[in-house]
Parts: C-alpha cells; structure tokens; sequence
C-alpha cells in the first residue's frame, strides 16, 4: 500500500457511539454496503476515511494524511464506556502511538 491508501485495521463507529472493526482494508466491498453505512471511520494510522462507490463495490479513501489520533482515542472511550458493558474493564487497551493504540483496539476481544 502506498502512504496515500488507507491502512489495516480500520475502526468505523455509527452516530450513537458503536464501533466495528473491519480487519483488512480489503474487505471494505464485502462489509460495507454503501456510503451512508458508518458516520465516522479512521484507517490503522488513525486517518480520517470514508466510503466511496456503489454499493458492492465500496471502497476506502482517506480524508487526510494527517493522524487525527486525539478523536479516534475519544471515539474508543466512549465506545467502550456506552456500549462494552462485557467487557471486563470497560477500558480501552492503552498504547503511546496512534497507530499501535488502533491495533490493540481492534484485537481486543469486546461482546456487548
């Protein structure tokens, strides 16, 4: 992938707070239905993305270059404070850098 392409994994959260994850950003076609399906969405190095093209044939494109780390980590709080009540800490994973904090989020292991 080139520094222009949006990086694995990606975190996509709805307008009341939910968050998914999708592992590979090849598989965006697959899981995303068109480009009203998430309200907000960030790449593995906490980019601003979002959908493009018809559906069955969506794909992720980045908004910006730059990490916009600081909405990504108030996104995951509230996610697991609202929504991960399974969870046993209901604490997000915690790593220094953007891209190892999205990447630990995204292979922690959440039920609702």
């Amino acid at each position: 992938m080139t520094p222009g392409e949006p990086q694995s994994p990606v975190l996509l959260f709805e307008e009341d707070g939910h968050m998914s994850v999708i592992p590979d950003v090849a598989l965006a076609a697959e899981i995303i239905e068109d480009e009203t399906d998430f309200y907000e969405g960030f790449d593995g190095l906490a980019r601003p993305v979002r959908p493009i093209g018809l559906p069955g044939k969506v794909e992720l494109v980045l908004l910006s270059q730059q990490p916009e780390e600081a909405a990504v980590r108030c996104r995951v709080n509230r996610y697991y404070t609202c929504h991960a009540s399974r969870h046993p800490t209901r604490s997000p994973p915690s790593a220094a850098h953007a891209a190892g904090f999205v990447s630990a989020v995204a292979n922690d292991e959440v039920s609702e």
